[in-house]
């Protein structure tokens, strides 16, 4: 090649010149420093002798800037067994003439012990033989920090078992074997060589920690140890059992926050959502997200008719309008009734089937069809309707509701209910009330729900323990379980949401709480008090280290169960969320 050519060629900037660093030192036995970064490593010469768990978890769960690199180098299996056998013969000849008189003849003995148990384990149960060597390098931007970095691997490792030593006059050849090279390096090579069979290598994989990356999922935020990303899609069938969602924490730890998160995304992703709503949280977002906004309360103008039956409240081919809805009525009239003796119950089904009656409603189906087309809700009876043919006893009871102060509740439904985000603000019904207007949006929604299987939706039970707490009764804390229990076969997810957990569980000894826990896959608790986790831990497998983390959470850090996984979380959204959202949840 010409000489001016090479001059020419030797004057370009390649690909490996980008990637190469600008300098590097070396003159430090105990670190490498590269472009004003600081690199040393820790070479593993010695494991305990048995395993129970992956021995580099807490390595990696501990977001210390690290490399890990190990070879793995298979031996020849009938070399082995024969360089075996003919040792455990000359070992044995050893142990049977110097007895037990020498210093050495325990560990003759174990060398003995370990060589007979290798060869039986490659002979009967196919296992292999590889050497492992494993290097660890750990970098920082400055020497003090470098220094504390080894200093807890070094810590973390020791409690694991596992024996190390610093690089020191060694930390080029340990970087080079670090990087994805492929050089394991003989300077360092046999000080880290060690024995493994095939069936002890999987407890070496050092790629894993509690994290959740769905690809089609939402993100929920960061594990708290280790930072990585959680991405969850819930309505992953093959994944989870269900889409269901139980969320705990006291006022202020965030709970609501996440939850407005959540339905903030999903809107983003086109799903139906129904939410109860009896604090007014979730108002401003509605407003920003484009949904219907129903207020039930003595200053609201829009309404909801209890006695309205919809066409979805049937599925194809099933039959009953009338007798599905007397039974969801029946459980309406027990929150006013409470302690609704066997007669007054008789009494009101048959005022109930009266109503519908003088309307044309009958038992028979067609009955709800005017010109081939299903009844309207101006077509459907009043609470009004159904006072006129009570007797005088219950007219006491249900009089608040037609005249009273709830008199909102005998009115025709006057709002449009085809909007994909549909919030019910029942802040103004006060906490003797609030169960009335729960108990009444949930059913709607409930056929809402029903109305088109393949469609993703989800129905979010602010403050559930009204419902299925000590103040409500069999029938409802039912009506709720069954939502959570069958959802998933519309396309759905129940998620219920509340910070009084020990008043969930109030209610037949905890038999509904539990079943809706049990019935929902992923399970979020956020800062709780003592008395609560305890609760919690009746009906949970919440360990002890896991009670005084949920103790010690700050605003917006939650335990979440997800399947089998138990990760710690920091929820994170983004600025602009925050400000559709409003609040924060730090």
């Amino acid at each position: 090649m010409p000489i001016s050519l090479k001059n020419y060629l030797g004057g370009i900037f390649s690909k490996k010149d980008y990637l190469s660093p600008s300098y590097i030192n070396l003159t430090n036995p105990k670190y490498i420093e590269i472009d004003g970064m600081y690199y040393s490593g820790l070479l593993v010469v010695n494991y305990i002798r048995e395993q129970d768990d992956l021995i580099f978890k807490s390595l990696i769960d501990s977001n210390t800037n690290i490399y890990i690199s190990m070879y793995y180098e298979k031996q020849d299996t009938y070399k082995v067994i024969k360089d075996l056998t003919y040792n455990i013969g000359n070992v044995k000849v050893d142990l049977e003439k110097i007895g037990e008189s020498r210093q050495d003849a325990e560990i003759a003995a174990f060398t003995y012990n370990d060589a007979k148990y290798i060869r039986r384990e490659m002979q009967i149960n196919n296992e292999e033989l590889y050497f492992l060597y494993t290097y660890i390098m750990t970098f920082a931007e400055n020497t003090k920090e470098l220094e504390y970095n080894l200093n807890k691997l070094e810590g973390l490792l020791r409690s694991r078992g596992i024996q190390t030593k610093k690089s020191y006059f060694r930390q080029e050849q340990t970087f080079l074997s670090c990087m994805p090279l492929m050089q394991n390096n003989s300077d360092v090579k046999e000080i880290t060589k060690r024995n493994i069979l095939t069936n002890s290598l999987v407890s070496t994989y050092p790629f894993i920690s509690s994290a959740i990356f769905d690809e089609t999922g939402i993100f929920i935020g960061e594990n708290i140890y280790n930072n990585s990303l959680i991405f969850v899609d819930k309505f992953n069938t093959n994944k989870y059992k269900n889409a269901n969602m139980c969320i705990f924490g006291t006022s202020g730890a965030g709970k609501s926050y996440f939850t407005k998160l959540m339905i903030f995304r999903y809107a983003l992703f086109g799903l139906e959502q129904y939410i109860i709503d009896p604090d007014r949280e979730y108002t401003n977002l509605g407003n920003n997200l484009g949904g219907t906004i129903i207020k039930l309360g003595p200053s609201s103008n829009t309404y909801i008719n209890i006695l309205d039956i919809r066409e979805e409240s049937l599925e194809d081919e099933q039959k009953g309008y009338l007798t599905t809805k007397i039974g969801k009525l029946m459980g309406f009239f027990k929150l006013i009734f409470e302690n609704i003796k066997e007669d007054e119950k008789t009494i009101l089904e048959k005022a109930i089937i009266k109503t519908y009656n003088q309307k044309g409603i009958t038992f028979n189906d067609k009955s709800l069809y005017s010109k081939g087309k299903f009844k309207s809700s101006g077509e459907m009876p009043t609470l009004g309707d159904l006072y006129s043919n009570l007797n005088q006893n219950l007219k006491v009871k249900i009089f608040p509701f037609i005249n009273g102060s709830l008199s909102f509740f005998n009115k025709k439904t006057n709002v449009k209910l085809n909007n994909s985000l549909i919030i019910a603000d029942i802040y103004e019904l006060g906490e003797e009330n609030l169960k009335f207007g729960m108990y009444a949006f949930i059913e709607l929604f409930w056929d809402k729900i029903k109305k088109e299987r393949k469609t993703k939706k989800a129905i979010y039970l602010d403050e559930i323990w009204r419902l299925i707490g000590v103040t409500s009764n069999k029938e409802v804390a039912s009506f709720i379980y069954k939502i959570f229990k069958t959802i998933r076969k519309y396309g759905g997810s129940g998620v219920a949401i509340t910070q009084d957990v020990s008043d969930l569980f109030s209610l037949e000894e905890g038999t509904y709480g539990k079943s809706i826990l049990n019935n929902s896959s992923i399970k979020i608790f956020f800062n709780l008090e003592e008395e609560n986790i305890k609760v919690l831990s009746k009906y949970t497998d919440i360990s002890n280290k896991e009670k005084i983390e949920i103790k010690s959470f700050k605003r917006g850090e939650c335990l979440m169960f997800i399947g089998q996984e138990h990760i710690l979380t920091k929820i994170k959204s983004a600025d602009f969320e925050k400000e559709i959202i409003g609040g924060n949840e730090n």
